[in-house]
């Protein structure tokens, strides 16, 4: 659903009661999205990581792959023909082309020329190479009449001009602003299913963040980056439900996968998506443009990405001792009761009858989330059953106590300006969710003798 009343077909403001549905969500989502800001801004991820361990962390994040299993069939119903090859493509270009690089123009004339550089395209880029290879013979099939013209048809979303009208019904230029579908509104269940699903997140937040980490090739993370992330999440949460978004902010698994795939871990990249983010929700026909990717090549590409989603929650059992009866039970039943019992409310919602509307509405959403359930479910049995760290993971994790992580990783979890920014506030180093060390010596922030770190 478009967000942003001027996305809206010939600059009409929505119907009353999209933008009532709208003030409803945006209000559930910013007092949920305060627990966030909650956990991460006063250190409390600290105190309940004693409690997340590679299990559940494994059981949260391959459970939201498990639960899109429809994604890619959904999208890929209208031609999976396309769908199919748009996945050999990037399946292509990341298992068997990864390692070819190919040259570039060079560069200088005369004794300055440089030596043919060569670029590895297909480690980079291989999901938007994949898309901009099928878009471009989506359109050509188009053009040839390969795919039906009849709107009616499910067929028709294969065609590339099937969504060229959100392209003509956005305006070139869209602000969006607090409050442009009226004052937040707070709906207690919708509130109450909101902040199960920001307890999910932060879950699998901590998960994506691990994940990046052993894709970078880190050391350990320290606590105070855990909780700057979440902290930021939850603003960002909240910003979104003031404009009426309806959705929140937080790391997509899916983009640690495709992190892992093309191996960029560099920080300049995220800070150039941003840009070109903010740009493209500025000029609404640029944003709208990138809509208008057919629905089978969209399919093709979530089959790749939620499969990686799946294999990075997995990941994390790597140092678990899945030999051990133990173990196989504490991951094998969240897995199972999580799906059969949001499985079974989809069959049957009226099972859930308490007589309080809400409190039934509240039971649904916590019950049917297979990630929340499966998660709760994971972490407490693996912290009631008994286990030696060691066969539970938690021994990898804690493998550093928190002074030497924070030696060995701050200056890679900090910026070049935050020397500067000590020397004139000093009393951000007792924030919880600010490096209290950027050196080997803590001292020496304060005495501004460090040499800044780069990004």
């Amino acid at each position: 659903m478009a967000t942003n009343v001027s996305t809206m077909a010939g600059g009409i403001d929505p119907l009353p009661g999209i933008k009532w549905r709208l003030q409803q969500m945006g209000g559930a989502l910013m007092a949920a999205s305060f627990v966030e800001v909650i956990l991460g801004g006063f250190g409390l991820l600290g105190f309940i990581l004693r409690f997340i361990g590679p299990i559940t962390v494994a059981c949260t994040i391959s459970l939201i792959g498990v639960s899109l299993y429809r994604l890619p069939i959904i999208y890929g119903r209208p031609n999976f023909i396309v769908a199919l090859c748009c996945l050999l493509l990037v399946l292509t270009f990341v298992l068997y082309l990864n390692k070819v690089k190919l040259p570039l123009p060079k560069c200088g004339k005369g004794k300055n020329l440089k030596g043919r550089p060569r670029f590895a395209i297909f480690q980079l880029i291989p999901i938007l190479l994949a898309v901009v290879i099928m878009w471009i013979a989506s359109w050509i099939l188009t053009l040839c009449n390969v795919f039906t013209d009849d709107r009616n048809s499910t067929a028709y979303k294969a065609r590339a001009d099937a969504k060229l009208d959100i392209i003509y019904s956005s305006n070139w230029l869209q602000l969006t602003y607090p409050g442009q579908f009226g004052a937040p509104k707070i709906h207690i269940a919708l509130t109450i299913g909101f902040i199960v699903a920001c307890l999910s997140s932060v879950v699998e937040s901590v998960g994506d963040y691990y994940a990046a980490e052993k894709a970078c090739q880190l050391g350990s993370l320290p606590d105070h980056a855990i909780s700057r992330g979440i902290l930021v999440e939850g603003i960002g949460s909240v910003l979104s439900g003031s404009v009426g978004a309806g959705h929140a902010t937080t790391s997509y698994s899916g983009n640690i996968a495709v992190l892992t795939l093309s191996r960029t871990g560099s920080r300049v990249v995220m800070y150039v998506a941003a840009v070109i983010l903010i740009v493209a929700s500025l000029f609404g026909k640029f944003g709208a443009a990138l809509t208008t990717i057919p629905n089978p090549i969209l399919g093709g590409v979530l089959m790749v990405i939620v499969g990686a989603l799946l294999t990075i929650g997995l990941s994390n059992l790597q140092h678990v001792d899945m030999s051990s009866s133990r173990n196989m039970l504490v991951v094998g039943v969240p897995f199972m009761a999580s799906m059969s019992i949001s499985y079974c409310l989809e069959l049957y919602p009226e099972i859930i009858a308490t007589g309080v509307k809400d409190l039934d509405r509240s039971l649904h959403v916590m019950l049917s989330t297979p990630m929340f359930l499966g998660g709760f479910l994971a972490m407490l049995l693996d912290n009631t059953v008994p286990g030696s760290l060691e066969s539970r993971g938690m021994k990898h994790w804690q493998s550093q106590d928190e002074s030497q992580r924070n030696k060995e990783n701050d200056d890679i979890f900090t910026w070049s300006f935050y020397p500067t920014l000590v020397k004139v506030f000093p009393f951000v180093v007792s924030l919880p969710f600010m490096p209290k060390l950027i050196s080997h010596d803590s001292e020496n922030i304060l005495d501004g003798d460090v040499e800044s770190p780069t990004l």
